[in-house]
């Protein structure tokens, strides 16, 4: 194939036209013409602005490589919904791939529809040899391989869930996740919480001890002080959130599956 042959491909498997990569490399469109038709050649100089623009190497150039399609950047809001559907995507396609006259993307829709109006169903793809993801219409959980055991009885573990065991932690730490940005005062936090004051005092610090919140100490005058709390902008508030909707699916204890693919077909119900 030529060169000219494969600036052809180029342009075409980026969905160009030729008007449009001339105005990129600053020529006329019958300069293109001509270089896709062999009639011409590019300039040697022009070789790397055309590779360049390709995402190629020149030696590629020749050889005929397509290019990779660029990825479009994606907003860092669309990434939870995005991982969402490729779960549904591919569990749907898993199903709907062997049900023959089935439309996929109708399919998709439902499954969607379906998990949004009944919180207890569950989609699950599980492997013995590679682990499981289970998704609901708000929670996501991927698991990689066999659990290591020593990793499951490990003493922090333990105080981390006996900390969320307590009722008035649990309130609070809901109240703040409803009210992210603003700081909170233990008497704050007793009256939205519907919780004593020492309860409220007890558990605004059993959060900051596990790294949820964060205190700070503000002065009033020289001999009084107020301690506020604000939650921590880090990863602990997810791992706290996820504990908590994963200990909320095992309390409902519904075996009820939109779609189930694992050892155990049979628990696939709709």
């Amino acid at each position: 194939m030529t060169i000219g042959k494969n600036i052809a491909d180029l342009r075409k498997n980026s969905g160009m036209t030729q008007e449009q990569l001339a105005e990129t490399l600053g020529v006329s469109s019958q300069t293109i013409s001509k270089w896709e038709n062999e009639i011409t050649m590019p300039d040697i100089m022009l070789l790397p602005v055309i590779a360049g623009y390709f995402d190629i190497t020149v030696d590629e150039l020749y050889c005929g490589r397509k290019p990779i399609k660029k990825q479009q950047i994606i907003d860092y809001d669309e990434i939870p919904e995005m991982l969402y559907d490729t779960v549904i995507d591919l569990t749907q396609r898993g199903w709907v791939d062997t049900v023959e006259g089935k439309d996929i993307e109708a399919e998709k829709e439902k499954m969607k529809s379906y998990l949004a109006q009944n919180r207890q169903v569950k989609t699950a793809t599980f492997s013995n040899k590679r682990g499981a993801v289970v998704a609901t219409s708000e929670i996501g959980l991927l698991h990689r391989g066999k659990a290591n055991a020593d990793q499951l009885v490990q003493e922090g573990i333990g105080r981390v869930l006996e900390v969320l065991s307590n009722v008035a932690v649990r309130r609070v730490f809901a109240y703040e996740m409803e009210n992210m940005t603003k700081p909170i005062t233990a008497p704050y936090a007793a009256k939205k919480c519907d919780i004593s004051p020492d309860e409220a005092v007890e558990a605004l610090e059993l959060l900051t001890e596990i790294h949820v919140n964060h205190p700070t100490d503000v002065m009033l005058d020289e001999n009084n002080s107020v301690r506020t709390y604000t939650l921590n902008s880090d990863e602990s508030i997810m791992y706290v959130l996820m504990i908590l909707k994963t200990a909320r699916l095992i309390d409902e204890n519904e075996q009820h599956y939109f779609n189930y693919r694992g050892s155990y077909n049979n628990l696939w119900i709709q």
